[in-house]
């Protein structure tokens, strides 16, 4: 073998050993090829991600902690506070330092008494977070926030936020005010720019004005150790304050509401209240109802259901959401679309004998004794359903839907509320659908006096009465009167519209002074509650009810020659409106209008005294002619 060679190979039959540069110039490449590899990472690494791995870097040092803003309040249009913030402290936890701390897991188990099922569900309520804090308890004691605090160094990966919740010094409305939660997954894409476990309006007001109410979340940078404990804030990283949420000034009248609610007592139903030339919403009651607070905390699914199966219907806002037949309340609508259209006029007349014979059917009016001639006065004052039978007749469907939906009836008033319910107007299209086409003249008899396919929210109605009032035009009625966002004050976003029917000054003319003799003429169903102070407009009506006794309506407005204020009362199973509904809303305009109680009861104590006085008068004199004839 040549001296000179540098590789030998093995010769095993001879034991000799001989290099192959073949097999060595090869491990030198591989080599030299792992070596590229690892520096084309290593350059990756420091130039192409850096960023990213920075950033990684301080998700494990830095803990960007979320400081939730206070919630704006909610005033009523005098100042009084009916929406309060007060603090909660909620139990924070980071997933991934829990986890890598078994210790902390147990020790919070036994603390908060919280199942590990639920527990590890908390901890995966936003799927694949690591680092982000999740709610694992709200409203956390002050006795189980010191023994928490106590063990602190022990149990890393948790602190305390504290968070708002409502308070409630006047509690009134609460389906209007609404109520305020945790933002589930299956909601997130009704509320922009929230996502899920963010507290945000879930129903009322609060939900409406969600965006305005919330105002901008703070952050505070923390630094932390391996351990997740806080080491204190980061240097070069400023922390940013939350933004308070705006105020909500509302147009509601406390008193006038607490006096709504009040009067309706124990019985279902619903008031509203308007202020006709601004559609300034005062009252808007519905009972039952539930306390505010009822779901300032998570509900049991024991509590939600009794809830739900009440009878009573707690969960129902009745004055935007329950739709009744508006009953005789309805006539006005009626009688100005007869007129405007021409189908009638003034001259029209109908004989009354306490109900109209139609085919097989004989339709009764209320009045079985019947009225005798019935004139467009006398239909209203006394509110005769003959009269309304032959008028829906006469203007036939197509005139009847064209004319009445002129009204706020059959659409959404526009409220600033979730949920509202548009009522039902029968069209000849939906009486088709309805009834295949096999629907008669008696369905616009039904119809026609407010029964039957026409049904109507309380706030509906109480639109309808401020138009009354207004001669033929509302405003779309709201509730919020003003926004204040720190020491300013602004108008609210809201696109009102006012609204022309389009009946002539006369026709409006004609059915107001109707309205009024239903108080103030010798046969108005509601003169018994004439108050010589104050002059009402108003009509009686009576819902009927296949579930059981009728509902009693009443609508409003006053004062008659300057109409301050509009209301509609619903009470359901109350029978007649002139006596469960229509004083209602008597001592609600009298106490919006500044005029006592007494002084209107020592007047109908005097009326009722002088009445019977009469009557014993012509009693006695009855007796004395009976007496001579005797004689004779």
């Amino acid at each position: 073998m040549d001296s000179g060679e540098t590789c030998t190979l093995i010769d095993r039959t001879k034991g000799t050993v001989r290099f192959d540069p073949n097999r060595l110039n090869a491990l030198i490449l591989i080599s030299v090829l792992l070596c590229l590899v690892l520096i084309f990472r290593l350059a990756r690494l420091q130039l192409v991600h850096s960023d990213l791995y920075l950033r990684q870097s301080q998700t494990n040092r830095v803990r960007v902690l979320e400081e939730p803003p206070l919630r704006g309040l909610m005033l009523d249009r005098h100042g009084n506070l009916l929406v309060d913030n007060y603090p909660s402290y909620t139990l924070m936890g980071v997933p991934r330092v829990i986890r890598q701390n078994p210790g902390t897991r147990d020790t919070l188990l036994a603390i908060t008494g919280l199942d590990s099922v639920e527990f590890e569900k908390r901890l995966d309520k936003i799927k694949g977070n690591w680092y982000t804090p999740v709610r694992l308890l709200r409203d956390v004691s002050f006795e189980m926030m010191a023994t928490i605090e106590e063990r602190r160094a022990r149990i890393p990966g948790v602190h305390f936020r504290v968070e708002v919740k409502r308070a409630y010094p006047n509690p009134v409305t609460s389906h209007t005010l609404g109520h305020i939660g945790e933002l589930k997954k299956e909601r997130v894409s009704e509320y922009p720019g929230f996502q899920e476990g963010d507290v945000v309006g879930l129903a009322g007001l609060e939900q409406r004005w969600n965006p305005l109410l919330t105002g901008q979340r703070g952050y505070e940078y923390l630094e932390v150790d391996a351990k997740g404990r806080i080491i204190g804030p980061v240097a070069g990283m400023e922390s940013q304050p939350p933004t308070p949420g705006s105020d909500l000034i509302l147009s509601l009248d406390l008193e006038l509401q607490q006096l709504a609610e009040t009067l309706l007592d124990s019985a279902s139903g619903s008031v509203v209240a308007i202020e006709p030339s601004t559609g300034e919403v005062l009252v808007l009651a519905s009972v039952p109802d539930y306390p505010p607070e009822t779901f300032a905390n998570a509900l049991s699914p024991q509590e939600w259901k009794a809830l739900q199966d009440d009878p009573r219907k707690p969960l129902l806002h009745r004055a935007i959401q329950g739709m009744y037949p508006p009953g005789s309340t309805f006539k006005m609508a009626m009688l100005s679309s007869g007129l405007q259209s021409g189908t009638i006029d003034t001259d029209w007349t109908v004989v009354c004998n306490g109900g109209y014979q139609l085919g097989r059917r004989f339709f009764r009016c209320w009045k079985h004794a019947g009225h005798g001639e019935v004139d467009q006065r006398l239909s209203i004052e006394s509110s005769c359903d003959v009269f309304y039978y032959l008028l829906g007749r006469k203007m036939g469907i197509d005139t009847f839907h064209e004319y009445i939906s002129r009204w706020p009836f059959g659409s959404v008033t526009g409220i600033d509320l979730p949920h509202e319910k548009a009522g039902l107007l029968p069209s000849r299209e939906s009486l088709d659908r309805q009834y295949g086409g096999g629907w008669t003249d008696g369905h616009l008899f039904n119809i026609a006096i407010g029964q039957g396919d026409v049904l109507a929210t309380p706030l509906q109605l109480a639109t309808f009465a401020a138009a009354l009032a207004n001669g033929g035009w509302w405003i779309d009625p709201h509730l919020v009167k003003q926004v204040k966002t720190g020491d300013e004050y602004f108008p609210p976003d809201l696109p009102l519209e006012r609204h022309e029917t389009g009946f002539s000054a006369e026709v409006m003319r004609i059915v107001r002074d109707d309205m009024l003799a239903v108080t103030e003429g010798s046969r108005g169903t509601a003169h018994w509650l004439h108050d010589p102070r104050l002059q009402v407009a108003g009509k009686t009506g009576t819902s009927q009810n296949p579930h059981g006794e009728d509902h009693a309506l009443f609508v409003a407005f006053a004062p008659f020659e300057d109409p301050q204020i509009a209301v509609a009362v619903v009470v359901e199973h109350g029978k007649h409106g002139s006596t469960a509904a229509a004083p209602i809303a008597y001592k609600l305009i009298r106490k919006y209008l500044g005029l006592d109680e007494e002084t209107w009861q020592q007047y109908r104590w005097t009326v009722l005294r002088e009445a019977a006085n009469r009557q014993a008068a012509a009693e006695r004199e009855q007796a004395v002619q009976d007496s001579l004839e005797n004689q004779e």
